[in-house]
């Protein structure tokens, strides 16, 4: 009876211990298996035992290993197909003959169970034991196996016991009897507090010990379950470390890829499968004109809006897995007028090659189509002022012979001597002739005129650069357009500075700009104040010619620079183009303001001098 209670008391403690060390086997197999990384592991193929990857996971497993104090830690497959094995005694895609063994135990794995072995006692006759816990991917569909081994030293110490016990008894029964009776007594209080122990582990800050004052197996039992539990202890602490390094990495390189896609000048939008929008950084959100709270989530069809095609080119990329080509196209927006967009939709694959989404990248192009249309724009008027300028020299030169004959016959028109009629009248003749020839000389000077400005505007000759003083050529413009130093009822506010830096101009073209602007303010008033001042700020002159006319009206200030566009009685049109086109010239920019207080021109233009070589005009 006593021999049996030993027994029962010996089986106790085995069975209590073994449960306990199930459990920790599987609670490390478990935390193995959430600390793998499962999108590196899917990328191991047979013959990568030298790749960093492989390399890299067999240090994360030593580290576990270290801290845990296992013995060997394998990932394996359904097939049971070894997929790291950290002893290295197997190689990548070999079959582990002795996980047949643990079938059973495989087939709880494979259904998302954490199981561990029994007990076996190895080649080197110590007692081993085996924890397996099923590996997920980020879907959470099973795609390994962790096993865990671990070497159970305490259970040699219990075998012993038992053998010992087991002898004593063969030897003599009476003994027996009387050594398992105070042995049971001697021993029922540290199993207790053993298995009182056990329970605790495991438990919010378990990490109990257990107080064994003996020299005995039992004491030995103790001292090792408190060397296992302060090795518990400090292995978990290096596990939290390695987590919480681990998570401020991911932590770190999650703000970084944020930061990156909110840097890019490119609208980015991510979506899923379902084709629900994930992600848009603020380049999207301006290009669209829509805020990211209006968009996450929502399915990318029927949210984008005026950017309605944009959905059409995702959508392929997401139903049909392939890239969708670069696409521009127009798009109406009443706020900003017309835009083009342009986009592509990749598809966004995970590592095992997975459709998991797509994205789109798009950019707005307007600025581009502008300038592009600009440019073609002006190699067509390029074209056609080659040809206008050769037009209208053909058309100078019968056009300088008719001014002559109109001017010869204007003067003898005008020496005729009146004609009377026969009561003695005088004809009026004459006069009406003398008239008409005048009308006609004027006409043809006009027409001439027009002729000799469109032959300036469409041969601009090569600007010729010189340093020159800028106030004389101010100075010179103003005398030439205003002799008195006002017209009629006029005044000419003057606020030049005495000395301006000079630069690098073409005196004449420059002084005929500034004459141009100068008679077009006088033109625009009939009484009024004409403002001339100068200033230099950022390496530029900058020239101020104001008038106090009515303005320009709203209507034409698109079309002021245009070539042939006037509001004037007999003007050609031509005198802004040319001025604007001498500027451009100069490196510099005419611009206007206007109100209906007057209208100021602004000239500026660089006091280094243009930064590309001097401009010819003919080949424009």
């Amino acid at each position: 009876m006593f021999s049996f209670s030993g027994w029962l008391f010996f089986s106790s403690a085995s069975e209590a211990l073994d449960a306990e060390l199930s459990r920790r086997l599987m609670g490390v197999a478990d935390l193995i298996a959430r600390t793998v990384n499962p999108t590196f592991l899917v990328r191991i193929q047979p013959g990568d035992e030298e790749t960093s990857l492989y390399r890299l996971i067999l240090e994360e497993l030593e580290k576990i290993r270290e801290a845990t104090q296992v013995k060997d830690i394998h990932l394996f497959d359904r097939q049971n197909r070894v997929i790291v094995d950290l002893d290295g005694t197997q190689t990548i895609g070999e079959e582990d003959l002795l996980l047949q063994i643990d079938s059973y135990e495989l087939d709880q794995v494979w259904r998302g169970r954490a199981v561990s072995s029994v007990l076996y006692r190895g080649r080197d006759s110590r007692f081993y034991k085996a924890g397996y816990a099923p590996l997920r991917d980020e879907q959470g569909r099973i795609i390994a196996g962790v096993g865990v081994e671990v070497g159970v030293d305490f259970m040699q110490i219990i075998d012993r016991v038992r053998r010992q016990f087991i002898g004593i008894t063969l030897a003599s029964g009476g003994l027996i009897l009387l050594i398992s009776f105070l042995l049971s007594r001697s021993m029922i209080r540290p199993i207790q507090i053993l298995s009182s122990a056990t329970e605790q582990i495991g438990k919010e800050g378990g990490y109990p010990q257990v107080d064994l004052k003996r020299n005995d197996e039992l004491g030995d039992l103790g001292r090792h379950f408190n060397q296992m539990i302060e090795q518990i202890r400090t292995k978990d602490a290096l596990l939290r470390r390695m987590y919480d390094e681990e998570r401020a990495r991911a932590e770190v390189l999650e703000g970084y890829s944020q930061t990156l896609l909110k840097s890019i000048p490119s609208g980015v939008l991510g979506v899923n499968l379902k084709g629900e929008i994930t992600s848009c950084n603020p380049a999207a959100e301006n290009i669209l004109g829509l805020s990211a709270s209006s968009l996450l989530n929502r399915s990318v069809q029927g949210a984008l809006c005026i950017c309605s095609p944009l959905e059409k080119i995702i959508m392929t990329a997401v139903t049909t897995g392939s890239e969708a080509a670069w696409e521009e196209f127009p798009i109406e927006d009443p706020p900003r007028g017309k835009r083009w967009i342009g986009a592509m939709a990749s598809p966004i694959k995970d590592q095992g090659g997975r459709e998991i989404g797509a994205t789109a990248v798009f950019a707005d192009l307007t600025e581009v189509k502008n300038l592009q249309e600009e440019i073609a724009l002006k190699r067509q008027m390029a074209l056609l002022g080659e040809l206008s300028a050769g037009m209208a020299h053909e058309i100078r030169n019968p056009l300088a012979a008719i001014q002559a004959l109109g001017e010869l016959l204007s003067r003898r028109v005008k020496g005729m001597s009146p004609r009377r009629d026969e009561n003695m009248q005088v004809d009026s003749g004459g006069g009406d002739l003398e008239a008409l020839s005048r009308d006609l000389v004027a006409e043809i000077g006009h027409l001439n005129r027009f002729v000799t400005e469109f032959l300036i505007y469409a041969r601009m000759p090569l600007l010729r650069f010189e340093k020159t003083d800028l106030r004389e050529i101010v100075d010179a413009a103003l005398s030439l357009a205003a002799p008195q130093g006002r017209v009629g009822q006029i005044a000419v506010q003057y606020r030049v500075p005495d000395t301006l830096p000079e630069a690098p101009v073409d005196p004449l073209e420059f002084r005929r700009v500034l004459l141009n602007l100068i008679q077009n303010a006088f033109q625009a008033m009939g009484e009024g104040e004409l403002g001339i001042e100068a200033e230099t700020a950022h390496a530029h002159l900058v020239l101020r010619i104001s008038d106090t006319g009515p303005g320009i009206l709203s209507a034409h200030r698109d079309k002021i620079f245009r070539p042939f566009f006037t509001t004037k009685q007999g003007g050609t049109g031509l005198g802004l183009a040319i001025s604007e086109r001498i500027i451009r010239g100069h490196g510099g920019s005419l611009t206007f303001e206007t109100s209906e207080k007057g209208t100021t021109f602004v000239v500026q233009i660089p006091l280094q001098g243009p930064v590309e070589k001097p401009h010819d005009f003919t080949t424009e």
